[in-house]
């Protein structure tokens, strides 16, 4: 399990990369430059490769884990508070302009806004209560996998009249332009996860590509993803369509990630100890803290130069430089946790 977890936190790590460029490209770049070819390609990268990355993973160390129902929920319950209160720390800037009267818009889309941490504690909560159901028999996660996505289709055409049950309905299903990662379809995702997990527990499934068998399927899987990619960025370019996908997009994704992911493995096992590896590694494995604070700090920069910047070269250096500071911030903050909990023993100890 150590190489399986070394890769878990190197994709991660990469992700996080990815990541930031697309927040980038989404509230910095100009409209000319984010629909540009290029443009297209970064809003790609920072599809796939991340949030459903993010979520398989996270479902894979959910079965994992051998906390309890109630444990589980209530760390739901805090990854989704975490998420609400991001909100308000990201768009800081935005609330208190709007509040000046400098800005006439809802903040309201904004401070219930629907993201990845909001999703990941309703999907925690939810497999939680199904976690004993779902791991009995492995048919069962893939007839909900396959519902889950269905539904995301089917329920995005009722919007709800009532303006409160609009933002209730968010967290569900994309009935608002603020529903970034409703629970349908992207709890199909972490369900895919504990899949994965089971069938590695009952088949030992290689993941590596030192079998002809593995590296015949992998050839194949890579040249239909070559042959389909423009569809692919199509749909991840357009985030109404990436956002609220149906089951097509959806199996493209699980063929990308599968073939990523065996790449990637393969990679780290033979250069994963360099200090770019170690680098992404450490990424990964602090994952949450860093992508709080690169949204803050995009979040309340972007207030101020919202998709005016014209210049590739200029979006470069704000990657490196928002890179650069989240990981410096993110280093203090974790040794400073360090530095008051070894005090706090000490005075306990003592």
């Amino acid at each position: 399990m150590p190489n399986r977890t070394h890769t878990a936190d190197v994709l991660k790590g990469i992700a996080i990369l990815f990541m930031i460029q697309v927040h980038l490209t989404e509230l910095f770049a100009s409209y000319e430059l984010a629909t540009s070819s290029a443009g297209k390609v970064f809003m790609f990268l920072g599809g796939p490769p991340v949030a459903p990355l993010f979520m398989v993973l996270f479902g894979y160390f959910i079965s994992v884990t051998h906390k309890s129902t109630y444990q589980l929920i209530v760390r739901g319950v805090e990854i989704f508070a975490l998420g609400m209160l991001l909100n308000l720390a990201l768009n800081f800037n935005l609330i208190y302009t709007v509040w000046r009267g400098l800005l006439l818009i809802d903040i309201l889309p904004f401070v219930f806004g629907v993201d990845i941490l909001q999703f990941a504690g309703l999907s925690l909560i939810v497999i939680a209560l199904l976690k004993k159901v779902l791991e009995q028999q492995l048919v069962i996660i893939v007839i909900v996998i396959i519902t889950s996505v269905l539904l995301g289709q089917y329920l995005i055409s009722f919007i709800p009249e009532n303006n409160f049950l609009i933002y209730v309905a968010a967290f569900f299903y994309g009935s608002a332009q603020w529903s970034y990662f409703p629970l349908f379809p992207w709890i199909a995702y972490p369900l895919i996860g504990m899949a994965l997990y089971q069938l590695q527990q009952r088949y030992q499934i290689d993941v590596t590509l030192t079998t002809k068998t593995n590296k015949a399927l992998v050839i194949c899987a890579l040249l239909f993803l070559i042959l389909t990619i423009g569809y692919a960025i199509s749909i991840a370019s357009d985030l109404p369509s990436y956002y609220h996908h149906g089951i097509l997009f959806f199996l493209w994704v699980i063929v990308f990630l599968s073939v990523y992911s065996v790449c990637v493995h393969s990679i780290t096992e033979r250069i994963g100890t360099t200090r770019v590896f170690t680098y992404l590694t450490w990424l990964g494995k602090h994952v949450t803290l860093i992508y709080i604070i690169q949204w803050i700090i995009i979040g309340n920069i972007a207030t101020e130069i919202y998709k005016s910047i014209t210049s590739p070269l200029y979006i470069a250096l704000c990657f490196i430089g928002v890179l650069v500071a989240s990981s410096g911030l993110g280093y203090f903050m974790l040794k400073l946790k360090i530095y008051y909990t070894n005090r706090f023993l000490v005075k306990n100890t003592n």
